[in-house]
């Protein structure tokens, strides 16, 4: 004869069955759920440690009628970093918005990048650079051809910031130049003038 079980027995039983089920559930789906993360998150980790990128490519430029590429003509005055990046001599004439000019001797036209490394600002003064010849002559800066060529006099270069532009000089008439003499200005605590980077033209 077989024994009946009481329902409230037959209840506990299966309410207890279910309750682990459930609970053997929730702890399958959380620990699922707690691997997933895991992945993500290694796969975002190992993404940035793979991440090798150190810097980044300007446009580039096509170079202008007589203008030569300058490779490697880079130099530092106080916290203003100086790259020639092209050299243009024997200009007979140069032509503006309003006039035509003719040199002395033979315009120079030197492609200018100039980086402010430091964390404040720096001022470049057209008219503080010079071209050293070979006969050890200094020659400053053309006023009328960076006036007709609209060309700054005066350029502040704030911090990471960088600026490319023309320098202009007259050569006198049988002058060969040696190289180009760049100013940066005192960086915050200088109580002297920054020593000029020197750098070689033409390359």
């Amino acid at each position: 004869m077989r024994r009946v079980r009481p329902l409230t027995t037959v209840m506990a039983a299966r309410s207890g069955r279910a309750g682990r089920t459930c609970g053997a559930r929730r702890a399958g789906r959380a620990g699922v759920a707690g691997l997933v993360t895991a992945v993500l998150l290694g796969a975002s980790l190992q993404g940035c440690s793979q991440h090798k990128d150190d810097g980044y490519t300007l446009p580039a430029e096509k170079l202008r009628d007589g203008e030569k590429t300058q490779k490697n003509r880079t130099g530092r005055s106080s916290d203003m970093r100086y790259t020639v990046v092209a050299y243009t001599d024997g200009i007979s004439t140069i032509l503006g918005t309003h006039a035509e000019m003719k040199p002395k001797g033979q315009f120079v036209r030197i492609r200018l990048l100039c980086v402010n490394i430091g964390r404040d600002i720096q001022v470049f003064d057209t008219w503080a650079q010079r071209l050293v010849l070979t006969d050890g002559r200094q020659i400053g800066a053309d006023v009328n051809s960076t006036m007709v060529k609209r060309q700054p006099e005066r350029l502040s270069v704030g911090a990471n910031m960088r600026a490319e532009f023309d320098l202009w000089f007259d050569v006198p008439k049988g002058g060969k130049v040696r190289s180009v003499r760049l100013y940066g200005s005192p960086s915050v605590g200088m109580v002297t003038d920054p020593t000029p980077a020197e750098i070689p033209l033409p390359s």
